[in-house]
């Protein structure tokens, strides 16, 4: 597994407590998010048949995380919140940017990888430390997901890319992403 750079601190898991729905609120719009992601990453690359097969089930679980985020909103007689911008993700895809379709590809799917890796920190720690047992398991076996999608990012990124390009990208961006985390304010959010 991907050694994150920034670990995040402990209260923010008494944070999320404080503000259940508010974080419930962003961790479904980041799944719709990276449902959509994955699927736009199988669109654009039909040409890659294991990415689109694989990005097409990423993008599905993904779809039902949203679906079981709803439902636990649901159950708290909440709704969805409007769907606010990341700051986190908009730095990080502005560093990344590139023209170059192939690059762009790649770089995609180094970073898709790390942001894969921050989520499953952040919902073991909510599996770890809630006080709710039932949404601590939830969290718990979303982290398990978390980890099957760091590590198939990473695998598709150095199956069509040498890993000469992979390797030194990976550690130039674990440092963006530590440096995005620290940037950001403690908040009942996943990222």
């Amino acid at each position: 597994m991907i050694r994150l750079r920034h670990e995040t601190p402990r209260e923010w898991v008494a944070l999320v407590e404080r503000e259940l729905v508010a974080f419930l609120q962003d961790h479904a719009a980041n799944e719709q998010r990276v449902s959509r992601a994955a699927l736009t990453l199988a669109i654009q690359h039909p040409e890659r048949e294991t990415l689109v097969r694989e990005l097409v089930d990423v993008s599905i679980e993904e779809l039902e995380h949203f679906r079981q985020v709803l439902g636990l909103l649901e159950a708290r007689g909440a709704g969805l919140g409007r769907d606010h911008p990341d700051p986190y993700m908009r730095t990080l895809m502005k560093q990344i940017a590139t023209p170059d379709r192939e690059e762009w590809l790649l770089r995609r799917l180094v970073l898709f990888a790390i942001v894969e890796r921050r989520g499953y920190e952040r919902f073991a720690l909510l599996g770890e430390h809630l006080a709710d047992a039932q949404l601590a398991a939830h969290y718990r076996e979303l982290a398990r997901s978390e980890a099957r999608h760091q590590a198939l990012y990473l695998r598709l990124a150095r199956q069509y890319f040498d890993g000469a390009r992979v390797e030194p990208l990976l550690d130039r961006y674990l440092d963006l992403e530590a440096e995005a985390m620290r940037a950001q304010p403690l908040a009942p959010a996943l990222h």
